[in-house]
């Protein structure tokens, strides 16, 4: 194995490690803990539902009214009616310091809608003595002053939050007809309602030319009563219709949207509004309709600009899993695991190239001793036996670690550390004992007869008669 071909493998079972441990869950004991346990918008498991996450929605429901509000400026002073401009829409030639509110709130999974109903009277008869200046009126549409009242409806649609607290962002406003209309999304991204506490709601909303700072809360036996307090602003301070504007006012909780749909047609005929401004669904006695406004935000709006977090994709998704101290340990443990056990057979690899060496070296040597022209397989026993006694000074019938220490030392075989005397001693010694017999020494020269370059390939044969022969000559153990 080449060193291109051990950093390669080091590098891939590295990178098989790294890719298990990405593979690994925020679960798991070796990687940090998942942003969802601390963090509920992380965790897929709380749900994106209103209710769910406040319950506060679910008593906020429902049909409230009538409310009798009271609208004042800042101060305390009563709103006054005031002149319509037909071609700025403003202005609002009926009584405004006081009014009939009805309201329909819905909160439906990830939904809200709230549809309020505004009913204003006639206007006083001092207002209507009044001459209009010129391009102004005193009633709008085919209205009569004094005589009808007047109707307005905001319409509010919202929808859950990503960050799962129960807070719900006004993502559209429809507003009319004819004086303030607007239809489309707030202004600023803070509108919104939100939960106060267990007591109520606060709302907030910012339409550029309305500005409107609301706070609901629940009162009466079984919370049946709702306390609306309010402060606005209408238009910018620099305009001459600027108005600042607190209200007051308080409703209780209707049955039912039958309750709701007759209590709302007896408003239109309380206060006289004019019949061609009588939305067809209140004559004809239909249902509350989805929608009211001339333009009405769709599916498509709702999900995408409208971020309902049920059809969108939240910024607050849980990241990858990341190690933790245990989990880097244990990669480190497995890197070096695994660079341990390659370079181990590396090793192992270098040591045996090592070993054959010396073997051939020393093989080559006793060939060369012994004048053999040809390969070391074809060495007979009598030139094994020869040269074995040469190195057998002793004449014992063996080699010693120091005879053969004696004839590697004399340079025959080659400068030889003693490392790797050691280890061909070793080698040749196939039983342990301490010596090397005839038989060691000469399956030893066969099994160098299969790595020398000069071989033929094949173990080194020896006759047993011939064998026995050397032995009863008592020329080897």
């Amino acid at each position: 194995m080449s060193n291109t071909q051990n950093s390669v493998s080091i590098d891939n079972s590295v990178n098989n490690l790294i890719t298990m441990s990405s593979l690994l869950s925020c679960k798991s004991p070796l990687t940090k803990a998942c942003m969802g346990l601390t963090d509920p918008r992380y965790d897929p498991a709380i749900s994106n539902n209103l209710i769910d996450q406040d319950s506060i929605w679910k008593e906020f429901s429902g049909y409230w009214g009538p409310e009798e509000r009271i609208y004042a400026d800042v101060g305390g002073k009563p709103r006054v009616s005031r002149f319509y401009n037909p071609n700025t829409k403003s202005g609002w030639p009926y009584r405004s310091d006081k009014m009939m509110v009805f309201r329909s709130i819905k909160v439906d999974g990830t939904r809200y809608t709230q549809k309020a109903f505004y009913f204003y009277e006639p206007a006083p008869a001092a207002f209507c003595e009044l001459t209009p200046p010129e391009g102004l009126l005193n009633t709008v549409g085919d209205g009569v002053c004094g005589e009808n009242g007047n109707f307005q409806f905001i319409e509010d649609f919202g929808t859950a939050s990503y960050e799962k607290d129960g807070t719900i962002d006004l993502v559209w406003k429809n507003q009319g007809p004819d004086s303030d209309e607007t239809a489309g999304p707030p202004k600023s991204k803070s509108s919104t309602l939100a939960p106060a506490d267990n007591y109520g709601v606060f709302a907030y909303t910012d339409m550029g030319f309305f500005n409107v700072a609301e706070t609901f809360t629940f009162s009466g036996e079984n919370r049946g009563f709702l306390l609306a307090t309010a402060t606005a602003t209408k238009h910018q301070p620099s305009d001459e219709n600027f108005e600042r504007i607190v209200s007051s006012s308080l409703s209780s909780r209707m049955p039912d949207e039958s309750s709701f749909m007759l209590a709302l047609k007896k408003a239109f005929d309380d206060h006289n509004v004019e019949a061609s401004r009588v939305p067809g669904w209140v004559t004809d006695e239909e249902v509350l309709p989805k929608c009211i406004g001339n333009t009405c935000p769709d599916e498509d709006y709702l999900c995408s600009e409208g971020k309902d977090p049920n059809c969108s994709v939240s910024p607050y998704t849980e990241p990858s899993a990341s190690l933790n101290g245990a989990g880097f340990a244990v990669i480190i443990l497995g890197v070096l695991s695994v660079v341990g056990v390659v370079f181990y057979f590396i090793n192992r690899h270098i040591v045996n190239k090592q070993k054959e060496r010396y073997r051939i070296r020393f093989a080559e040597q006793i060939v060369e001793e012994l004048g053999h022209k040809g390969s070391i397989d074809q060495l007979s026993c009598g030139d094994l036996a020869k040269e074995f006694h040469r190195i057998d000074e002793s004449g014992d019938g063996s080699i010693s670690k120091e005879e053969l220490y004696e004839f590697i030392s004399s340079g025959k075989a080659g400068v030889m550390s003693d490392h790797d005397f050691n280890a061909l001693f070793k080698s040749l010694d196939l039983d342990g004992n301490g010596v090397i017999n005839f038989m060691e020494f000469a399956a030893f020269m066969a099994l160098c007869g299969q790595s020398c370059p000069h071989g033929a390939a094949r173990r080194l044969s020896m006759a047993p008669e011939e064998i026995a022969k050397l032995i009863d000559e008592k020329k080897i153990n």
